[in-house]
């Protein structure tokens, strides 16, 4: 027998009789069929030399931004307006850390480091870059498959690292 209280169990009204509904004590208690039991023989057993070994992270790149990004803003210093770029970039010199291995490219900002963004190589789709001051830097736009954005301003050695990083993304699947 089936018993329905009120307007919110309307939608209980497709129940088969196989379950049963028992109010006691203004409490309801829902019992359904037990499950059956899977059999385990359907999962597959890794063997651990079948495992994919991985290769040790190396450190290609850590450091921060190029110092060179400061010479405008300090240059702009005579100016009153100018005091606020300035601090900007002398903060970001301070606060944010660029570090580049063969595994992911990650990086910390934020007072002390306390915010990290990690990315692997595998979920970028597409980078874009534009040179600064003569070559000597650049500005890396990674853009991953989610279409998130991750911009690394003022990437020092910027030739090598991209190199790098164009080399771990055409050897991941």
């Amino acid at each position: 027998m089936i018993l329905f209280v009120g307007s919110k169990l309307n939608f209980l009204k497709n129940i088969t009789d196989e379950r049963v509904f028992n109010i006691n004590n203004s409490k309801q208690a829902i019992n359904f069929p037990k499950k059956k039991n899977i059999s385990k023989t359907n999962l597959k057993k890794v063997d651990t030399e079948e495992k994919q070994k991985l290769d040790p992270e190396s450190i290609f790149f850590q450091g921060p931004p190029s110092i060179s990004e400061l010479v405008i803003p300090t240059l702009s210093i005579l100016t009153v307006i100018g005091i606020f770029p300035f601090i900007a970039t002398l903060l970001r010199q301070f606060w944010v850390r660029y570090t580049i291995t063969n595994r992911r490219i990650s990086v910390d900002s934020g007072f002390k480091g306390q915010d990290r963004v990690e990315i692997v190589y595998r979920d970028i789709k597409k980078i874009s870059k534009i040179s600064r001051f003569g070559g000597l830097t650049a500005d890396v736009v990674i853009v991953l498959k989610d279409n998130a954005r991750l911009e690394l301003r003022s990437l020092p050695e910027w030739e090598k690292n991209m190199e790098f990083i164009n080399n771990n993304i055409m050897e991941k699947p």
